[in-house]
């Protein structure tokens, strides 16, 4: 019976000291490299690729990956047209103009789709 008690005792320290107060190693400073002005350096190269407030980027990453890209454009620009004159009441033929019409021209426009930045690779 006194050879059990420091073991026991010692049992319980490790156990409040490893699940209470934390083992050394979660105590150990740290330090990583940070660099608070990197984005204002890259804020122009990250506007031209995903355009203002990332709207080109989310939508690449709503057309998919498939190589269906171009098909699901044009139907989105198609319905986001007249999703817009169902709300403004303006019939169907008058879409004539406008930035819903110079929309359509830009997303029919055959363009390579980039799914990862210059110099990125995707992970496998």
């Amino acid at each position: 019976m006194v050879l059990q008690a420091p073991t026991t005792q010692a049992g319980i320290i490790a156990i409040l000291q490893n699940n209470v107060l934390g083992t050394a190693q979660f105590h150990r400073q740290q330090s990583w490299p940070f660099d608070p002005d990197v984005s204002a350096r890259r804020t122009h190269e990250f506007v031209a690729l995903h355009g203002d407030k990332s709207e080109w980027l989310i939508e690449r990453i709503g057309l998919g990956l498939d190589g269906r890209q171009h098909e699901r454009r044009e139907q989105q620009a198609v319905r986001d047209i007249l999703y817009e004159q169902q709300h403004r009441n303006e019939p169907a033929s008058g879409a004539g103009g406008g930035y819903h019409h110079n929309r359509l021209q830009r997303l029919q426009q055959p363009q390579p789709v980039q799914a990862y930045p210059a110099g990125y690779a995707r992970r496998r």
